[in-house]
Parts: structure tokens; C-alpha cells; sequence
């Protein structure tokens, strides 16, 4: 059997269930990649930005090099994703797809256009918890997290073993053997030193984890540092490689396991397997729920707030021009960097929503654009759950920003640096939809 392997948001070789099931079953295979080329909000932006184009290139190109190493190489197309896959098993004779499954209804659906041509085999890969390891089915996952978290623990976290990289087809005689080259994005020159500045790929991730692990024992610590502002350390920083898939979830979990038996166990290394449960639960919600994750009443009867667009407020919150110095702290760091911590995310969201009056769409897409680690599960659940209309048993979760500046950058440290580069290169508020 000839098989077309369609990587997604899987960009790795190590512990990819869909890729071992294929590696398993065909005698050639064909790995593509389709570029997410041209796709735009119907405000005009764009829905990928220079800071993840970068990170996924960087990425491409890891995977391709682990690929050749493997005997075989990646092949980039470009078009719709459902005319260019068919179009590629056409043209290399492929019998059948496989690919990592998708949780939102957009991916989906063209997932299921694939299927409706040629045989598309999808399997789960995204995930810590496989579905069906659940103590439920996902279509009755509870309403709040922690019952969720709560019903998974009860049964035992039994989380599968990781997968080797399996033996790969070879590939058939006329696909190009030419090294994949890509022009990367240039990034952003003049910025100091200690700007965070992530590496896509494989390689960078897992030279991340070791580095935050074993090099510098920062898991031990994870939970009483984690909601620290300004510099590298304070956090794991895995969300990108995790967001394309450079490393998986289940494989983070196995690390933190084998080091849990070289240093112990504490509440630090429970709470990074913790914060990866969220990220399951919100894969889930939009497994459960499709298409309504984007309506503006979220997953309620009606919105929490009144909805409307403000544009001045809007650039405001855009450019880091609002009154709170703290949120447009934040909004710099999110533009020259493309990484906003967590504590940083809800407040500019709670800043948005429930003191500006904005479109909690907009403001997701505005993120969608920029963050290196977007993935549409998590960022459009966390602002569903900030919003007051996702997976929140408060009537309300608004933010004292003040407050929260003084809590977590009580010598404004973090405002400081952040508000001083966005000064040095501002965002035009003309380049703003």
C-alpha cells in the first residue's frame, strides 16, 4: 500500500500514533505539509502572523531533516488543504490519508472532505488523556473543569506509553529529493538579549524541556513560579512545540514522571501535569461542542455582556495604548515576541471584555494572529471561560488589573521594559483592522 501521510498540528516523529499506525500498514509513503497560505478573518487581518510563520518553518525544516534521517523527506504544498491532499494522492498514486485527528469543527470539516475522496485514517495524538481512556464519553464531558479533572483522577491517571519512532516507508521514486528550503520571516532586530525568542522544531523543544527539567530544576518549583512575568525561567515555555505538535503532551508526562523518580514528586511537578489536563478539557469542549465555541453567546443562552465594537478602544487595546499600563505591558510583549505569560493573558482579556466593552471574537482573533502558541482550542476557550460564557462556575470573572499589577509586578519591572520597547517600536494604529 501506498499511503499519504498529511501532517497537521503533529510536526514530529517521536510518540505520533497516526504516523506509527501508517508506518505500520504502507509499503511507500508520502509526507506532506499544506501551507496555511492567504487565510484571513473577514476583518482583514491575518490569521497567522511573522512571529508562528517563523516558529512553523522552523519547525518544517526540523521535521524535514528528522525525516531524511529516516529515509524519506517532507513535500510542502500550498492551495485549499482538501484540493491540494487530493490532488497530491492523485498525483503519487496514493491509496489512502492518514493524519492526526482535529477537535475543532473547521478542521473537522476538512478532515471529512478528505474522507468523502479516499480513505483518510485519523487518530488521536493531540491529547494527554486519550478519549478513550475517559471515564465518560466526551459527548457528556461536565460543564466545569474540575469535575472533569476530578473524574479523570478518581479513575487513575493511566496515561499510555509513549510511541518510538517507527521504521518509515520508503518514498516512491518521483517525489523531489531536493532539501526543503524555506524563506523565514526576519525577526525583529534591536531587541535586547534577553528577549524571549523561541526555535521551532523537535530538537529546540526537547532541548527546552531538558534544559527546564534537569538543567535548571525549574519543575520543582513550576507552581510557586508560574505566574511570574518578565524572563525565560518563571514558567516551562513548552506551549509552542505543544501547539504544533513539535512535542507531545504524553511525552511531557512521561518526562515528568522519569523525573519525579530522579527528584521527587512535589505539588510543582502534580501542576504541570494539572495545566495539561486544561489543555485536554478545552480540546474536549470543542470536540463536544463544534461550531458554537465562535458564537458570540459562547456556550450560554445569552451573552454575559453587551457586545459592540469600539474602534478607538479597540486600537487602544491593540497598540498597548490603553489607561492600564500593566495590560499595555502585555499587548508589547505579545507583538515583538509573539508569547504572553498566562497571568498576563487573562488579564488583557478581562481588560477587554469587561472594562472596554469589546467583541471577545475580535480580541481572539487579534491573539490568533500573534501568539507563537496559538492553538484554537485553547485560546478560544480561555477567552469563552474570561468572557463569562465558556466553562466558568462564576456569574463573572472580571479582573482587577490594578490590583493584579501590584500583586504580580509590584516594582513594575515587568511594565517597565515591556512599555519602554513598545515606545521604541510602536504598532501603527492605520496597519490595525
Amino acid at each position: 500500500m501506498r499511503a499519504l501521510y498529511w501532517f497537521r498540528e503533529d510536526l514530529r516523529l517521536l510518540d505520533n500514533p497516526a504516523l506509527t499506525a501508517m508506518a505500520e500498514q504502507a509499503d511507500e509513503a508520502v509526507f506532506v505539509f499544506v501551507m496555511p497560505e492567504g487565510r484571513q478573518w473577514s476583518r482583514g487581518e491575518e490569521r497567522m502572523g511573522v512571529h508562528r510563520r517563523r516558529f512553523m518553518m522552523e519547525s518544517l525544516l526540523d521535521l524535514d531533516l528528522d525525516l531524511r534521517k529516516n529515509g524519506n523527506h517532507l513535500v510542502l504544498l500550498e492551495g485549499n488543504p482538501v484540493e491540494a491532499i487530493l490532488q497530491a494522492a492523485e498525483k503519487w498514486n496514493c491509496d489512502t490519508v492518514f493524519s492526526q485527528r482535529c477537535h475543532t469543527a473547521e478542521e473537522i470539516r476538512t478532515a471529512e472532505a478528505v474522507a468523502a475522496s479516499l480513505p483518510h485514517h485519523t487518530l488521536e495524538g493531540a491529547t494527554l488523556v486519550h478519549p478513550e481512556d475517559l471515564p465518560f464519553a466526551v459527548a457528556d464531558l461536565p460543564e466545569i473543569f474540575s469535575r472533569f479533572r476530578n473524574k479523570v483522577e478518581k479513575r487513575g491517571l493511566d496515561i499510555r506509553d509513549e510511541l518510538f519512532v517507527p521504521a518509515l516507508p520508503s518514498p516512491p521514486t518521483k517525489t523531489s529529493e531536493s532539501a526543503l528550503s524555506l524563506e523565514l520571516p526576519i525577526r525583529l532586530t534591536g531587541l535586547p538579549d534577553d528577549t524571549m525568542l523561541f526555535d521551532g522544531g523537535a530538537v529546540p523543544g526537547w532541548k527546552r524541556l531538558n534544559h527546564y527539567f534537569w538543567g535548571m530544576q525549574g519543575l520543582s518549583e513550576y507552581k510557586q513560579t508560574r505566574n511570574g512575568m518578565l524572563g525565560w525561567d518563571y514558567s516551562s515555555k513548552f506551549s509552542p512545540w505543544l501547539a504544533w505538535g513539535c512535542i507531545s503532551p504524553r511525552s511531557i508526562y512521561h518526562a515528568i514522571r522519569r523525573y519525579e523518580e530522579d527528584e521527587g514528586a512535589n505539588d510543582s511537578t502534580y501542576w504541570l501535569i494539572f495545566e495539561l489536563l486544561w489543555r485536554d478539557y478545552f480540546r474536549f469542549v470543542a470536540s463536544q461542542h463544534g461550531k458554537r465555541i465562535w458564537h458570540a453567546t459562547g456556550l450560554k443562552e445569552a451573552p454575559r455582556n453587551p457586545v459592540s465594537h469600539h474602534p478607538l478602544q479597540w486600537k487602544a487595546w491593540c497598540t498597548g495604548n490603553t489607561r492600564s499600563a500593566f495590560v499595555n505591558a502585555n499587548m508589547h510583549e505579545l507583538r515583538l515576541t509573539g508569547f504572553m505569560s498566562n497571568r498576563g493573558r487573562q488579564n488583557v482579556a478581562s481588560y477587554a471584555v469587561h472594562d472596554l466593552g469589546l467583541d471577545w471574537r475580535a480580541c481572539a482573533a487579534w491573539f490568533e494572529h500573534w501568539l507563537i502558541d496559538f492553538d484554537p482550542c485553547s485560546n478560544t476557550g480561555n477567552w469563552l471561560y474570561v468572557a463569562g460564557i465558556g466553562n466558568d462556575p462564576r456569574p463573572q470573572r472580571k479582573f482587577d488589573v490594578e490590583w493584579q499589577s501590584e500583586r504580580y509586578d509590584p516594582q513594575g519591572a515587568f511594565q517597565s521594559h515591556w512599555n519602554r520597547l513598545g515606545e521604541i517600536f510602536p504598532l501603527d494604529p492605520n496597519q490595525i483592522p
